[in-house]
């Protein structure tokens, strides 16, 4: 029997005191004092909350509301563009990188 891994989309941001994720598939989130962290331990809250789902097949799962996603962005945004910006509508969202978890 295959097992066929998933990917998933996060986001992963600098907070003031740390570094969040955000899986928005699973609306889960881990934080981490540097990007190796956040990683680590948002790859294990999935495949913990994978186990659960296996054990608990009634358990609902849901991607993030998009209200949570723009709270989320809201707390993790930089400073750099917290004030105004002349002449731009849209606010740039910044992307270095999309990493897939399995």
């Amino acid at each position: 029997m295959s097992t066929r891994q998933r990917n998933y989309t996060t986001i992963i941001r600098k907070s003031k005191l740390e570094y969040v994720a955000i899986c928005l598939e699973l609306n889960i989130s881990a934080c981490g004092e540097d990007l190796v962290a956040v990683e680590k331990n948002l790859r294990t809250a999935i495949e913990l909350y994978q186990e659960d789902i296996k054990e608990y097949p009634e358990t609902v799962v849901s991607t993030i509301p998009s209200e949570e996603l723009i709270e989320f962005l809201r707390d993790t945004e930089p400073e750099w563009y917290k004030g105004p910006m002349e002449g731009l509508i849209l606010r740039p969202f910044e992307v270095h990188e999309v990493p897939a978890y399995a």
